[in-house]
């Protein structure tokens, strides 16, 4: 992981990192912010600003959490970080 990036910018890596790149494998922000030991509403106000800007989805689980996970912008985004 690229530490010289913005948090927001790492949140967005954190979860390509988890693989949650499709709606079957999306990630709740808890376990986004439990890798990245940080706030679970600061991480979870990130994401939603990176679907607000087009960069994720999410969808609701059966007990009410939101799922998140890169559509392919965000996955452009991601990779756009290395370069």
């Amino acid at each position: 992981m690229r530490e010289d990036l913005p948090f927001a910018d790492r949140v967005l890596q954190t979860l390509h990192n988890m693989c949650a790149i499709a709606a079957n494998l999306a990630r709740p922000a808890d376990d986004v912010a439990n890798m990245m030991q940080r706030d679970n509403f600061e991480v979870e106000s990130i994401l939603d600003n990176y679907r607000n800007e087009g960069f994720a989805e999410y969808l609701t689980s059966g007990e009410g959490k939101k799922l998140y996970y890169l559509n392919a912008k965000g996955i452009i985004k991601v990779c756009s970080l290395f370069t």
